[in-house]
């Protein structure tokens, strides 16, 4: 096939001013490269203030000879000067892409589409050109402050997680907003300021040698450590006024980088019509959350002695597999148009309540840039064929990217097996049934039972256990489900409303149907709270209900099944709630250290602090530890977890106490195996989980179709805990610090008033040493 007939035909009339930058993108482009430039001449009159306190300083040591307070302030000026003017020459490299790079002459047919491409919207041909693994496409390169003269080599990122869930038309559509960053002649400006951004952030987050020097010059000999010390406050002075500044240039930028975006996105429009990129955009999150479902089947396989040839299948049929069981055609597929004459008004992306706060956004919400770039409709029919038509040998390059995640060594040792098989077998627990109308969905059923004994009290049942099952999984329960999702998401969207970190479409609150103010949210989440309890008691009644129904077959059938399924709730049970326990204390000590450590330095109060929590913690894991040693497994699910004694094999915290010499090495290790001893438990309750439904299901047969089942079959040997083990309730866990303390959030600049306090504290210190040494010299 030639390749002009795989370049997919664009709109055919297009307005000539549709990727014409609108005025709010001149604005932004002026105001922000406005602010960079006052930013580079202050930045650059601060190196220029110390050079000439070096320069007097060595005239003046020639001229009057040694002088130990003159050579001191040359040789802090001097190593000022060199630390100022050094971030002016850093070249920022773009790393490396963790991919295939690929030329020419191994993808012509590529290579061909992208250069068409490039010249078609008049971006540059991209440099290189590497194919990744992931859901993603975006052009890098290296920057300097060569740049802003000299335009840089741009590299094309092309994920095939991508290319695997777009058609052609689609994928022409992704690569030419990456090209439009680039194309327009109009937008040079906003190119300087992105470009320029960079560099600037990068010389303010860089950390090198000259900093490495300063601090070991604070651990020598006092008589010369005090000089590390004034340097390293200089340092950290200049450091804190350079952020400030920078940090009102940011705002700008954002705001411009979300116009360039809106630009971006129009330069696709012009060449592929305004469907092709908002369909793409749609496919998006669900292409990535089957690709790292295809990742984890992988996994899975791969600790079972077995390899997937192609994880870009195994993708797909994930993405077949969840439509199915979320039970919605229209997963990770864009909703068709009704009427052809509707396109210009048809929207794929709903209004959100909430997004980022703009400023601080650099990409509007999908629904926004659906808006743009259906504002001016441009009708174009979407190339429906593959995009893996343009690859040479795809099958290929599929097997190549999928063999990198296996060990090169052991890959041979590893049996193919098909995708089909492991992802299905992936989807085939029994909890993702229909019938169960998602009730075992990414739920955990016992949570809201502080005992087993509690869910036993719960609920109701009938005379005979075929009635009470008669009344379990009703077509009512799915919708209380999607209610009780539905509830969580309001609740958790008003209060980040509420704490600043969302920002209300448009401006305005929108609460089901009605404006609200943000004095408002408080009382609304009151009522929703109510509504949510409301709702968690019906669905705990359900779960009680159903429980016990299945436990009453079980009595009627006898040989054991009572003792045995009691023994699995115990255990689910506990698994449940221990796995939230270790989850919860490892949030405490992660949040704990997060908050000590922001600002690079801990303090005597801050260390107390941190070895208190560490103690509490530590406590609570040895409850844990014992609750596990108590532990009485099925055979069935000490077979599934491979280990031969319980008792001996069960996870342990296993570390010496904490104290007050080794708690900076004990608190990482410890969140870290508390990581792992949570991931065993969560691993537990879903083995065990799956057990329950796989019996109650046979208890229902048992009883309801008893003809259908071996009723002669004896239940296995009941497992268990016994005793006491630690509860966590939903709404109980611990209430981690969202805000720093103040001396933290002066030193990162938290907030206005530490902000400004932090500026004029270092600007104080900037401008005394400056007044100082140009007095002195």
């Amino acid at each position: 096939m030639e390749t002009p007939a795989l370049y997919p035909a664009g709109p055919e009339q297009v307005p000539a001013d549709l990727t014409k930058p609108r005025g709010s993108y001149q604005r932004q482009a002026w105001l922000a490269m406005a602010g960079l430039m006052l930013f580079m001449l202050g930045y650059i009159a601060l190196g220029v203030c110390f050079a000439v306190i070096t320069f007097n300083g060595v005239v003046h040591l020639q001229d009057w000879g040694f002088d130990l307070l003159r050579l001191t302030i040359t040789i802090c000026a001097g190593l000022l000067t060199l630390f100022i003017g050094k971030s002016l020459f850093a070249v920022r490299k773009s790393g490396d892409p963790q991919g295939i790079e690929i030329t020419e002459q191994d993808q012509p047919q590529l290579f061909a589409f992208i250069y068409r491409l490039a010249d078609e919207i008049g971006a540059p041909r991209p440099h290189r050109v590497f194919l990744t693994p992931e859901v993603n496409a975006a052009v890098f390169y290296d920057l300097s402050l060569l740049n802003l003269i000299f335009p840089s080599k741009k590299n094309l990122i092309i994920g095939l997680g991508l290319v695997n869930v777009l058609t052609l038309g689609e994928l022409k559509a992704v690569l030419a907003h990456e090209f439009g960053h680039f194309a327009q002649r109009s937008m040079l400006v906003g190119r300087w300021v992105y470009i320029a951004q960079q560099i600037i952030g990068h010389m303010l987050a860089t950390r090198d040698w000259l900093d490495n020097l300063v601090r070991g010059l604070g651990r020598t000999d006092l008589r010369i450590a005090w000089l590390g010390w004034l340097l390293s406050l200089i340092i950290w002075s200049i450091r804190a006024v350079v952020d400030t500044m920078f940090r009102l240039v940011i705002m700008a930028e954002r705001a411009l980088s979300r116009e360039m975006e809106f630009n971006a996105d129009l330069v696709a429009v012009s060449v592929t019509g305004s469907d092709a990129l908002i369909n793409a955009l749609h496919k998006l999150q669900a292409a990535d959350q089957a690709w790292q479902t295809a990742l984890n089947v992988a996994q899975t396989e791969a600790g079972s002695g077995k390899r997937l040839s192609d994880l870009f299948n195994a993708q797909k049929i994930t993405m077949e597999a969840m439509r199915k069981v979320l039970d919605d055609p229209q997963y990770g597929v864009p909703a068709p148009v009704d009427n052809p004459e509707n396109a210009a008004s048809h929207r794929v992306f709903t209004e959100s309540m909430a997004r980022p706060p703009q400023m601080w956004a650099t990409h509007p919400a999908n629904r926004d840039r659906e808006d743009n770039a259906k504002a001016r409709y441009i009708a174009a029919d979407i190339d429906p064929r593959s995009a893996w038509e343009i690859f040479a040998e795809p099958d290929v390059l599929r097997a190549q990217i999928s063999s990198s995640f296996y060990n090169a060594e052991k890959q041979d040792e590893l049996e193919a097996v098909a995708e089909d098989d492991a992802v299905m077998k992936h989807f085939s627990h029994s909890s993702l049934d229909p019938q169960y109308r998602g009730n075992y969905l990414n739920r955990d059923v016992m949570r809201n039972f502080s005992s087993l004994a509690e869910l036993l009290e719960s609920g109701s049942i009938q005379a005979t256990a075929v009635q009470s099952l008669s009344k379990v999984y009703p077509l009512e329960l799915k919708e209380q489900l999607a209610a009780a999702r539905s509830l969580e998401s309001e609740i958790s969207t008003l209060k980040a409303l509420q704490d600043g970190d969302l920002k209300p479409s448009g401006g305005v609150i929108r609460h089901r149907g009605e404006e609200l103010q943000k004095a408002d949210i408080p009382e609304i989440l009151e009522q929703l709270s109510l509504e949510r309890a409301e709702l968690t008691k019906v669905l705990k009644e359900h779960d009680a209900s159903c429980h016990r129904a299945h436990l009453q077959a079980a009595a009627e059938l006898g040989r054991g099944w009572e003792a045995y399924l009691h023994g699995l709730l115990s255990l689910l049970h506990s698994c449940e709630h221990l796995a939230a326990v270790v989850r919860n204390e490892q949030a405490l000590l992660g949040n704990t250290w997060a908050v000590i450590t922001a600002d690079g330095q801990i303090g005597f109060f801050e260390k107390r602090r941190m070895l208190n929590v560490a103690r509490a913690v530590q406590d609570c894991m040895t409850e844990v530890s014992a609750a596990l040693f108590n532990m009485q497994l099925t055979d069935k699910l000490v077979e599934a977890l491979g280990v031969e004694n319980w008792q001996e094999q069960n996870p342990q915290l296993g570390l010496p106490d904490v104290d007050k010499k080794n708690w900076n090495e004990w608190c990482p290790a410890a969140y870290e195996r508390m990581g792992g001893i949570a991931a065993l438990l969560e691993h537990m309750s879903g083995l065990l989980l799956e057990d329950i439904i796989v019996t109650e299901r046979y208890l229902a047969q048992s009883v309801q179709q008893p003809e259908a089942v071996d009723n002669t079959l004896q239940a296995p040997k009941a497992g268990g805990l016994a005793g006491y083990y630690p509860v966590l309730l939903p709404g109980s866990e611990h209430q981690l610090q969202r805000k720093l303390d103040l001396w933290n959030r002066f030193q990162l600049a938290h907030g206005v008033m530490p902000s400004l306090a932090r500026l004029l504290v270092a600007g104080a210190i900037v401008g005394g040493t400056i007044y100082g040494g140009l007095l002195t010299a």
